[in-house]
């Protein structure tokens, strides 16, 4: 009797799919997997997956998934720890607060899009009571807003208004002002962009800090 050939769509497909994938994430907690489902690559992906586990002998397999799974594991334990030591440590935000930051802000209106402007009020008023370094709450209030930016480029940008914060002199905070086009945010250089955010953010860091010595 002729046996089934096997076809793309059978049924028994997705269960295999489905087995291949979890031995994968196991066997190799990094894969570069297609994530796409239709995409072509995927059989080829598929193809050269199943290989691999028939070339395993039975005992080199069972050691592979145990070792894998150990490393999965671990890895997921990271993720979940970090994702709740990051929640643990957001302070709580007053919302009133954060409207009176805004309103500080709103000199920028012409220079940063609103969602931005809401982003760094929201920001600084949490970090303000983070008790962290200047710099550090300067670099931090921006990471969203400059997300190509590394950390620490952007805190050598920061040091002088982290100075000028500190110090209480404003005259660093406009001449990075009159240095930078009073153009529109996406027509500005990233380093300007970088610039405008750091000089902004520091604008809302100190309005939070007097909002939160008014409190």
């Amino acid at each position: 009797m002729t046996q089934p050939s096997h076809h793309p769509n059978s049924a028994s497909e997705p269960a295999m799919a489905t087995e291949h994938d979890l031995l994968a994430a196991i066997l190799n907690p990094e894969p570069a997997y297609p994530w796409q489902p239709m995409a072509p690559e995927v059989e080829v992906y598929l193809s050269h997956l199943e290989a691999e586990f028939d070339a395993l002998a039975d005992g080199d397999l069972n050691t592979a998934i145990a070792a894998g799974w150990q490393i999965l594991a671990a890895q997921m334990t990271d993720q979940m720890g970090a994702a709740q030591t990051a929640t643990q440590s957001t302070p709580a935000v007053d919302p009133a607060a954060v409207t009176s930051v805004l309103d500080q802000l709103r000199q920028f209106q012409g220079r940063m899009p609103g969602g931005l402007l809401q982003g760094l009020a929201t920001t600084a008023t949490g970090l303000v009571r983070s008790g962290q370094p200047l710099i550090d709450q300067l670099v931090q209030c921006v990471g969203d807003t400059l997300p190509g930016w590394n950390l620490d480029d952007l805190a050598v940008l920061a040091r002088p208004l982290a100075y000028s914060l500190r110090d209480g002199r404003g005259e660093i905070l406009e001449l990075n002002l009159r240095a930078i086009p009073a153009a529109d945010w996406e027509s500005l250089s990233s380093l300007e962009q970088a610039r405008l955010a750091l000089t902004i953010a520091s604008v809302a860091l100190k309005a939070a800090q007097e909002e939160r010595g008014a409190s």
